[in-house]
């Protein structure tokens, strides 16, 4: 495991954070799409998007090599620039060179009125042809799918883990439907843990009542820095809502141990990027390790490879002190689920549920944050299958669809 590891970390070294603010004096404010394009000679190449909901940062995770970024407002919410709509470029069109490891975070744009633009890509993001250029036929953003699919095994969630880069060549991952998408239902999104797998929210999805809720479940490459994984949920779920809306602008994220850092994050872009918090947002997580894991930090010292999601799994890294310095809105239900069904090991630092100690599970701040702490005489796995638990879920989501 660690020699593979270590070939996917020889291509993560080389690296680079893209990364800019896009401002948009548009006065319809609809989804802005931005583009990557690679430039090899003479040719040029979309290599990746991302849809932004309202302008704001956008972050792409690219190799060395020369690149271009351009904008659109996509206006009427079709995927296709078309000559109408508000668009630019970074540095008005100058080549962007990427050097290996070295981060360009001031890649900031401002779209354009049409008529002062000449905006050259026109690209159809919903054509077979560009999503096979894009190699998105394994990243999915809504596909529908059975909690039985072979892609959601055991054995793919450990390579999410040990071989983050293989797990997107392989399987892709993304947010996956197990029903055609209803705005009438409030979305669940499932988060998995490190090498966890969307097969594990079964007993939960098996009790969701599917009158009122419909199961997104979120498969990722838990081997890579919890930010990435936070902007991969995040940017996935921007595209699901590209022409969709919901009825009653309500959502749940359901998160299990690591998988909760990772959404917590992704609850922090929705205050931070949603000024009008549009969306009421019940929260809730399963055996988080919110201060870390001591294991974490001996890899991270001794191992003769490190997994880069453990560099952030160090007891009170800066990726988990970042998570609490913004207050939850009121417009965001939290509740926070431990188990206590495990002894007394030295790798947790005290009492644990066999693989997270209870000190990191019940950080203050994560408790402060929360409406209700709730403990379980379960262990770190089977608190995913504990009827008592499972009841609890149903009652707080019963709650939840009855609130104005």
């Amino acid at each position: 495991m660690f020699k593979s590891l270590e070939k996917d970390l020889a291509i993560l070294e080389q690296t680079s954070r893209l990364e800019g603010r896009i401002s948009n004096p548009s006065p319809h404010q609809k989804p802005i799409i931005v583009l990557a394009y690679q430039l090899r000679g003479d040719d040029k190449k979309l290599v990746v998007y991302s849809v932004q909901h309202r302008p704001g940062t956008f972050k792409f995770i690219r190799l060395p090599g020369r690149y271009l970024i351009a904008a659109f407002e996509d206006a009427n919410e079709d995927l296709v620039y078309q000559p109408t709509e508000y668009a630019g470029y970074v540095g008005n069109g100058s080549i962007i060179t990427v050097k290996p490891g070295e981060d360009l975070l001031h890649l900031d744009l401002t779209l354009q009125n049409p008529d002062r633009v000449t905006f050259a890509e026109a690209p159809d993001l919903t054509s077979p042809a560009i999503k096979a250029q894009l190699d998105l036929s394994k990243i999915q953003a809504g596909e529908i799918v059975t909690i039985e699919d072979r892609r959601f095994s055991q054995k793919n969630g450990e390579q999410g883990l040990w071989e983050p880069i293989q797990f997107l060549r392989d399987v892709g991952g993304g947010v996956y439907f197990l029903e055609p998408f209803d705005p009438k239902k409030i979305p669940v999104v499932f988060v998995h843990g490190a090498g966890g797998y969307p097969q594990q929210w079964g007993p939960l999805i098996d009790q969701l009542d599917q009158t009122l809720y419909q199961p997104w479940l979120f498969f990722y490459p838990s081997g890579f820095r919890l930010d990435i994984c936070s902007e991969f949920l995040a940017g996935t779920l921007r595209k699901v809502m590209v022409g969709n809306t919901l009825h009653d602008n309500k959502i749940v994220v359901i998160a299990h141990s690591m998988g909760g850092l990772v959404s917590r994050s992704l609850v922090n872009m929705i205050v931070e990027k949603d000024v009008e918090q549009k969306f009421r947002v019940l929260f809730l997580t399963l055996s988080t390790p919110w201060g870390g894991h001591q294991a974490a930090q001996m890899g991270v010292d001794y191992a003769p490879a490190v997994i880069p999601s453990w560099i952030d799994m160090i007891p009170n890294s800066p990726f988990q002190q970042a998570l609490f310095q913004a207050p939850l809105s009121n417009k965001i239900d939290y509740y926070l689920f431990f188990g206590f069904k495990g002894g007394r090991n030295p790798f947790t630092n005290g009492n644990d549920d066999g693989t997270v100690s209870l000190v990191s599970q019940l950080k203050a701040e994560a408790q402060d944050a929360a409406i209700k702490t709730i403990g379980f005489n379960e262990d770190h796995v089977s608190i995913l299958r504990s009827p008592r638990a499972t009841e609890k879920v149903s009652a707080l989501l019963t709650t939840f669809a009855n609130r104005e």
